[in-house]
């Protein structure tokens, strides 16, 4: 949502610059920007009056302009095909920079001379209108700088709000916590408004087929109503706003829904069928044209606004091309309803379309504020379109919503947040947020229906810490109060692992979950997944399986935007199906990818990323959380390539997969360059972390190093002989390290050079020499006769 400082300022009044609005309102959970409205400069550009308009000879679409700006009268070439003589227009002179068009110079067109441009609204910034000239109102002062005039140099304010924040997609619910914060008053909008002796209720009845979709349905009569253009004002308030102004009438309408926060809608009452209006659920399959012109074809799940007979709404959606207001109505039927958010959502994702209406239905808008909305629209109808307004609201609700009474204690409030507010102000906050305390003894709240989220204690000490200032709460050293709980043993797990993956150099990525269905087949080997009912689109249509498309789609991502040295994680769940009926099975899972090439040192050169960096990451894992030793056996799957594919087991169970990605797949996402991948199962993490280290002492007796080199046939596995190194060598043998591989013609196709350095050591005595090479012995022994390996002497 965006709306002008300026309005902000009308409803409270505050000093606090634009900025600094932003910045109190964002501290207090109302996250805001503040940035001028119009980005390019307004200077030399200025109010003038075309005294005289004339053709260029040779042309049939250009004209010779001759504008009054104050101070003097200059010529300029004109091509709209609206402009007037004695028209109040905007005139950019020489020397002004307009968006879109540069610098404004003298010119000469068809050997006529132009000193300016006549501007539409596209050249100043406030719509994409460039269809003719801006005409100006006639009481428009010739000479004064537009920017005033208009009130353009304004600041836009843009919000970012939570989902439970509906009361705040408006400016009387934004300067409400203005006012609180600034310790304020908040202005709301003051009118009188008329009524005629004829009743509304002998034009039109109102039903409601479905009180739980439509818990409220009101509206007013007003006829001899003229529709035109809407007063500057007005269009100026819409046009920060983000909503282009249509007619006086549409434009009243969004006005008081960004005003109060409630969507309104008229309907031209001449092209009802009958007096009535019955809110119902749509036919399957009826069929009904929106607004847009789009014909859509509905489903229960819709909620129809009808005559009677036809539909003319989508309840809280869109109004049907079939009541539209036009130029020629003159009696139309003012709407103000409130509709259930689950409906609206249900409609808006039927139909395909998003709204400012459905936004503010889907937050939860307030049940109570209804006839306020359209007394304040029919108010405003009256006095710019020249309306009467039938006497009474024509007012049908059936499941009346009143303010819910929640018990708050003053202790409490200051026991959860650490302070000391007193009684007293902790009653000014809630009162200056509308919320009317009760009671001493016995102290109750009574939430106002605008606050649908606020349910529980706990929710009104939040508006308390939040107005209240949350720099204000005092910081702890440590970890108490009735708030505190441990935290749980997969919370730990996944702390660790952020810590551990992020000092490693890895960047950790969210995933959506969501999924392609075909480059997720492509991933999994087409193992069944999940699809989700109401998807957003073909390619987010089922649930991911695998992280490796999660990871597989970041990749793809970096490399688009040439980020193409890549390590990331992700810690995210994966979703299979259950058995018809049964919701689906979701676990978590660690997912890590390498690609590209490491950073360039002075000490070090750049280098491709291989599997083994990928198994260092893994080491790092399993050495640091610490987890029981991961063996790495050869397991071709999809979607690794062939050879450089392993499951990844503790204890015999496979725990996850790691390997590099096959070709073919790296090109289905659009990546040229090797990946490599490991998933881990979370659950079996867990499962396998070993109890909390135990501190040994140092070691008093000297360490007895020694050093054996062989060759083996290519096959043997490095894991097999360093696990027969250790067990042949027995207790006395602490550590086994590879710090040698070679390959080469020296010894043979086929073959291969390992070298092992070997830690002896015991804690209980000095070893003799003898002694460490009666085991080396027997580990020399072993290697020869299990895996026929050659011992390389000196």
């Amino acid at each position: 949502m965006q709306i002008p400082y300026s309005w902000i300022k009308e409803l409270v009044d505050i000093t606090w610059s634009p900025k600094e609005l932003a910045e109190r309102l964002t501290l207090c959970g109302t996250q805001a920007e503040a940035a001028p409205f119009v980005e390019t400069s307004l200077e030399s550009i200025v109010v003038g009056r075309i005294v005289e308009i004339k053709p260029v000879k040779g042309t049939d679409h250009l004209s010779t302009a001759q504008v009054n700006i104050g101070s003097e009268v200059l010529q300029v070439i004109c091509g709209a095909p609206n402009a007037r003589a004695e028209q109040k227009v905007v005139l950019a002179k020489v020397g002004a920079v307009l968006k879109g068009v540069g610098e404004i110079k003298k010119a000469k067109i068809r050997g006529v001379e132009s000193y300016g441009m006549i501007c539409s609204e596209r050249e100043l910034g406030l719509s994409d209108d460039h269809s003719g000239i801006m005409v100006l109102d006639k009481d428009a002062p010739v000479g004064e700088p537009v920017a005033g005039y208009l009130g353009i140099d304004d600041y836009l304010l843009k919000f970012d709000l939570t989902p439970n924040r509906g009361d705040s997609l408006s400016a009387v619910g934004i300067a409400r916590d203005a006012a609180v914060l600034a310790d304020k008053r908040l202005r709301k909008p003051e009118y009188i408004m008329e009524e005629i002796r004829e009743r509304a209720d002998s034009w039109v009845k109102i039903s409601i087929a479905d009180s739980e979709a439509c818990p409220r349905y009101a509206a007013r009569i007003i006829k001899e109503v003229k529709v035109g253009p809407s007063p500057w004002w007005i269009k100026r308030k819409l046009i920060i706003s983000g909503i282009r102004p249509i007619s006086n009438v549409v434009d009243i309408t969004n006005l008081v829904m960004l005003e109060l926060g409630h969507p309104l809608h008229a309907f031209d009452y001449n092209l009802f069928s009958g007096k009535e209006v019955l809110v119902r659920r749509a036919e399957e399959g009826e069929k009904f044209t929106t607004l847009d012109g789009k014909e859509h074809q509905l489903n229960k799940e819709v909620l129809l606004i009808t005559d009677g007979k036809q539909g003319v709404a989508a309840a809280g959606v869109m109004g049907g091309l079939n009541s539209e207001v036009s130029d020629s109505t003159s009696e139309i039927l003012l709407e103000s309803a409130y509709f259930n958010p689950i409906t609206i959502r249900r409609s808006r994702q039927r139909l395909g379309i998003t709204t400012e209406s459905s936004a503010r239905f889907e937050k939860g808008a307030d049940p109570n504020i209804v006839t306020e909305a359209l007394n304040r629209a029919a108010y405003l109808i009256q006095e710019y379109a020249g309306g009467q307004i039938l006497q009474g609201i024509v007012d049908c609700y059936p499941r009346k919503i009143f303010p819910l009474r929640i018990k708050l204690r003053a202790t409490r409030v200051n026991k959860v947040l650490g302070t000391n507010i007193t009684a007293e102000r902790i009653k000014e906050i809630l009162k200056g947020l509308e919320f009317e305390p009760m009671g001493d003894e016995t102290p109750e709240v009574l939430v106002p229906t605008f606050r649908p989220d606020i349910t529980r204690e706990m929710d009104l000490i939040e508006e308390i810490a939040r107005i209240e200032g949350y720099d204000k709460i005092p910081t702890a050293d440590r970890n108490i109060g009735p708030l505190f709980t441990h935290l749980a043993e997969d919370d730990i797990l996944r702390q660790a692992l952020r810590q551990i993956m992020t000092a490693q150099g890895y960047d950790e990525i969210y995933g959506s979950g969501m999924a392609d269905p075909r480059l997720l087949g492509v991933v999994s080997g087409f193992q069944p997944a999940v699809k989700i009912l109401n998807p957003i689109a073909e390619e987010m249509s089922v649930l991911q399986n695998s992280l490796i498309y999660s990871l597989l789609r970041a990749a793809a991502h970096n490399f688009a935007h040439r980020n193409l040295d890549i390590r990331l994680f992700e810690l995210g769940k994966v979703f299979h199906p259950a058995a018809q009926g049964a919701p689906p099975v979701e676990t978590e899972q660690l997912g890590i990818i390498v690609s590209g090439s490491s950073e360039m040192h002075w000490f070090a050169k750049e280098r491709k990323y291989d599997f083994f960096d990928l198994k260092g990451a893994l080491e790092g894992i399993l050495a640091a959380v610490p987890l029981e030793e991961i063996e790495f056996q050869p397991d071709n799957t999809v979607p690794f390539e062939a050879g450089i594919s392993f499951s990844l087991r503790i204890g015999g169970k496979e725990v996850g997969k790691a390997g590099e990605i096959a070709a073919d797949i790296l090109r289905i996402f659009d990546i040229k360059q090797t990946g490599y991948v490991a998933v881990l199962d979370f659950e079996a993490l867990l499962e396998y972390r070993k109890p909390a280290a135990e501190y040994e002492p140092l070691p008093k007796y000297p360490s007895a190093p020694r050093d054996v080199a062989l060759i083996v046939d290519e096959s043997v596995k490095v894991a097999d002989l360093m696990q027969g190194i250790k067990t042949t060598g027995g207790k006395l043998l602490e550590k086994v390290v590879l710090f040698d591989l070679y390959r080469g013609k020296q010894i043979g196709d086929g073959k291969k050079s390992l070298a092992f350095a070997l830690t002896f050591r015991s804690n209980e005595r000095s070893l003799e020499s003898k002694e460490v090479s009666d085991i080396y012995d027997k580990i020399t022994d072993y290697l020869k006769n299990q895996f026929k390996a050659e011992i390389r002497e000196g």
